[in-house]
């Protein structure tokens, strides 16, 4: 069997969002297959934080990613961000129903994972306040707001982008601290809710650990979504 073929869409145009995905992503990278990484032109938002920012992305990667005629270049296609982002329903309405690529989200992949771990998930986030979008998300991932299986998510206060270019200190420490909330919360495993977070499990497992609230499992969605890409591309050969 050839190698299976992603492409790894960074959907804002932070190329240090990008790095760290490769950081994390090449080391585990399941046998036979090859990932390739994008990202968003330069006129694209560097962060996507709201509605307007999701949409614009969605649509300059869309166009671009045609443009380069990128569809048929590979198997599978990962978009990176934490949200039920347009562009892989744009994507996938462009391949087709039955089309032997596929393309997946590492929210869609970051929740299936969660719910085969644990009972109940939350999510670590970015920014502050609520987060209507995500909510949006979950429950219609679930098919309803009520589930119990959703403890809910808490926002760390930090940007997307300061995620990886930000004081290394003050990162650690909201990071910890949001994650003790959101297992207070209830939350059996934690979602990394931002693409920004690639790599950073075992700075929130030390944080819930120092905490004395005991172990923890952590799923980052973009590795997640390497492994249900790799599967859905191999049952199609």
């Amino acid at each position: 069997m050839s190698a299976i073929k992603i492409l790894v869409i960074n959907p804002n145009s932070s190329k240090s969002i990008t790095n760290g995905l490769q950081e994390a992503l090449d080391p585990v990278c399941p046998p036979g297959v090859e990932l390739s990484y994008y990202t968003a032109p330069a006129h694209a938002p560097p962060s996507i934080n709201d509605f307007q920012t999701a949409t614009l992305t969605a649509v300059a990667c869309y166009q671009d990613i045609l443009e380069k005629k990128l569809t048929e270049s590979y198997d599978g296609f990962l978009v990176c961000c934490f949200s039920d982002h347009p562009l892989q329903h744009l994507l996938r309405e462009h391949l087709g129903p039955l089309s032997p690529r596929h393309c997946i989200g590492i929210f869609e992949a970051g929740i299936t994972h969660a719910l085969l771990l644990n009972h109940r998930f939350g999510v670590v986030s970015t920014g502050t306040g609520t987060k209507p979008l995500l909510i949006k998300g979950v429950s219609a991932f679930l098919g309803g707001s009520a589930s119990d299986r959703w403890a809910g998510c808490v926002t760390s206060g930090l940007g997307v982008v300061e995620l990886r270019e930000g004081d290394p200190v003050r990162i650690k420490e909201r990071m910890q601290a949001t994650a003790v909330e959101v297992v207070k919360k209830g939350a059996g495993v934690l979602i990394m809710g931002c693409a920004g977070m690639a790599g950073m499990e075992g700075v929130i497992k030390d944080g819930v650990r120092a905490a004395g609230l005991g172990e923890v499992r952590v799923v980052d969605g973009a590795k997640a979504g390497i492994e249900v890409l790799a599967g859905l591309v191999r049952m199609q050969k």
